[in-house]
């Protein structure tokens, strides 16, 4: 092989990697169509980037009883509330089931001032919802948001928990947004 052969593999196998990356970062995988980066990377042995899986302490594996419903949509409060929370969970697997217990706790603080829907990622409505919020993977949108300032660090509600952001951060994050004129 000559070196300008060598240095087209190299670039080649470069691309490769930063493609396989690209793919596992958008939350598509081998572990099906819309799946998480945590599920991503259960299904390569928790290696992807973040540390997949481990990031967050827990595999995307199946609640017991399929917390939350299973594909169904949960919705509370009636919509044109001061907040329009639209969460798109994995809500069967179980992995997000934190988030989803944080969302019903600040719905329960403020019945009359949010619109909470809860929406299973692998559910028939998945997909109206993640073009409504324009996001492809798991996400929680505050009024059309995901990214959020708290306490002087950037919070991007989405993908994994313990990734990008920490279920404890929903709370506050939320306070915070009823709080803003």
């Amino acid at each position: 092989m000559s070196a300008g052969e060598k240095k087209v593999a190299a670039l080649l196998a470069i691309v490769l990697v930063v493609m396989v990356g690209a793919y596992i970062v958008t939350g598509r995988s081998s572990a099906g169509p819309g799946a998480t980066l945590a599920q991503a990377g259960g299904a390569a042995g928790g290696r992807a980037a973040g540390g997949g899986a481990a990031a967050g302490g827990q595999a995307c594996d199946p609640a017991p009883g399929g917390a939350g419903g299973g594909g169904a949509i949960q919705e509370y409060g009636k919509a044109g509330a001061k907040l329009e929370v639209i969460a798109v969970l994995p809500v069967a697997k179980g992995c997000h089931a934190t988030t989803e217990q944080e969302l019903k706790k600040a719905y329960e603080a403020h019945p009359e001032q949010i619109h909470l829907t809860i929406v299973d990622l692998m559910g028939p409505e998945a997909t109206q919802y993640k073009e409504k919020v324009g996001v492809g993977w798991t996400v929680v949108s505050i009024n059309g948001s995901y990214q959020f300032e708290l306490d002087g660090r950037q919070v991007r509600l989405e993908k994994a928990e313990n990734m990008s952001y920490s279920p404890a951060d929903i709370v506050p994050i939320i306070e915070a947004e009823l709080k803003k004129g």
